[in-house]
């Protein structure tokens, strides 16, 4: 699962608002808006290192948590998709067009 999904995942886990988890940054040094933490969750930025950090103790995580590619770190490859010659970078790029694609035709809909 990808970070932005896993930070979401986490805060709901622990109960917490968007607006909840910018003032518990916020309160230890890191400003941040819930409007960053619904990009961060969207997958349309992402927090930096320091920032994860701060979410591994608030969360009661483990950084391995945020950071575990196993399972979906292909995801991309879709019926006939040739991901071949790929990186992790070029992977990590498509699966963020992918999902800006499913969020564009959700607010088309709307």
């Amino acid at each position: 699962m990808f970070l932005h999904k896993k930070i979401k995942e986490a805060r709901i886990e622990k109960k917490m608002t968007q607006k909840q988890l910018a003032i518990e940054l916020t309160n230890r040094g890191r400003k941040t808006s819930n409007t960053v933490i619904a990009n961060w969750e969207s997958g349309l930025n992402s927090p930096d290192v320091d920032t994860v950090q701060l979410m591994c103790e608030i969360f009661e995580k483990d950084g391995n948590y945020f950071f575990d590619t196993n399972n979906d770190f292909r995801y991309a490859s879709y019926k006939g998709l040739d991901l071949e010659g790929l990186n992790e970078d070029d992977i990590k790029e498509l699966n963020q067009f992918v999902e800006f694609i499913k969020n564009k035709k959700k607010n088309d809909k709307k």
